[in-house]
């Protein structure tokens, strides 16, 4: 028994006086005049700015393309060739299918040939009527004559008139054989191939975009259509799209519509903005992350959200006095964005706030503050 205890003793002896150095460390120290010193609490701060600061409006957005197009044939043939691009640029009057065309060439060259024949048969009438008219000055002709020569010469007109019709309705059919793009833009995948029967606006021959510029579409709370309405009549309502998978997407346009409803069901309205895009990194039917600019706090109070405590219903911060003491006060926060509070009041441009080390700290604490924070 008398070695067991023996054995026991010291080490518990070591963790009392382990345990008493560390109290020690911890337990405020007298000073030399007998007061307790204060141990300052280790914190990072910054100081408030007073800055221009832009309010935005973030929400997501779907990329649309300003036009887009289904090319279908406007009259019955086969594909006899496909230059579309797929996936490529086009330019507005470019070939990009070709139809059999020999049967209505066919037509035309007979509509072109009765064309024709009418037509020497109006000029031969017309010669016959001025000869009756001169032969009528000298009464050798009948006036039922007369009339009969101007007759015929105005139907014969009207005819030659309905060739001419039916000549260029043909030939319009054969130019509608080359089917060609309507605009600048962006061509999808081909759909048809040599060879494919289509019929006059049933098969789709191909899809044609127009990417530049392209429109983003996306919701806005109607809390916000006042701000909107603004906007609209100041003449510009900013907006910047980002894209989290694509790191370097950074495109700025203007929203140029607002639509005219609410939507009742989900109590948003739908905007549309216009970006140049002239480097493709926009494609129509993508999601992109929208910024819309509402208006811009001249000399806003700006700290690190880091820096704002929740206490109830009140936010507070602590500021650090010229004493190097932590003062508790009570703020008015506006808005926090991108990890930075506006500040409605309570802080004042130039003081000291801390942004960490808060957990530790009590009013009237004394900091220490860290060094390259």
């Amino acid at each position: 028994m008398r070695l067991l205890s023996r054995r026991y003793l010291l080490p518990g002896l070591a963790a009392v006086l382990v345990l008493a150095a560390l109290l020690r460390a911890l337990w405020p120290q007298p000073d030399e005049h007998g007061n307790k010193k204060e141990k300052a609490v280790p914190v990072s701060v910054t100081q408030a700015l007073a800055q221009d600061y832009p309010l935005t409006l973030d929400t997501v957005g779907r990329v649309q393309a300003s036009e887009n197009v289904t090319l279908k044939a406007r009259v019955d043939g086969m594909v006899t060739e496909v230059l579309l691009p797929e996936g490529r640029a086009v330019k507005k009057g470019d070939v990009l299918i070709r139809l059999d065309d020999a049967d209505l060439r066919t037509r035309l060259a007979q509509a072109e040939a009765v064309l024709a024949r009418d037509a020497a048969q109006l000029a031969n009438a017309r010669i016959e009527l001025a000869r009756n008219e001169q032969l009528k000055e000298k009464n050798y002709v009948s006036d039922d004559l007369l009339r009969t020569s101007r007759t015929n010469v105005a139907a014969l007109d009207a005819t030659v008139k309905g060739d001419r019709a039916a000549v260029e309705s043909t030939r319009l059919q054969v130019s509608y054989t080359v089917i060609r793009a309507p605009f600048d833009g962006r061509a999808g995948a081909r759909l048809v191939f040599p060879g494919t029967l289509v019929k006059t606006s049933d098969t789709t021959l191909a899809v044609i975009y127009r990417t530049h510029p392209v429109q983003v579409t996306f919701a806005v709370p109607e809390r916000y259509l006042g701000q909107l309405r603004t906007l609209r009549n100041g003449g510009r309502m900013k907006v910047t799209v980002s894209s989290d998978t694509d790191a370097g997407l950074k495109a700025s346009g203007n929203a140029d519509f607002i639509d005219n409803a609410v939507d009742t069901g989900s109590g948003t309205i739908q905007v549309r903005a216009t970006f140049g895009n002239s480097d493709d990194r926009l494609t129509p039917g993508a999601f992109v992350k929208v910024s819309l600019d509402l208006e811009t706090l001249k000399s806003a109070i700006t700290v690190p959200a880091a820096a704002v405590q929740q206490n109830g219903d009140n936010s507070t911060v602590y500021i650090v006095d010229a004493s190097k003491k932590a003062r508790l006060r009570k703020i008015k926060v506006r808005d926090i964005r991108n990890d930075t509070a506006i500040i409605a009041e309570g802080i004042n441009a130039g003081e000291t706030v801390i942004t960490s080390g808060q957990l530790r700290l009590t009013p009237d604490a004394s900091v220490q503050i860290r060094k390259g924070r």
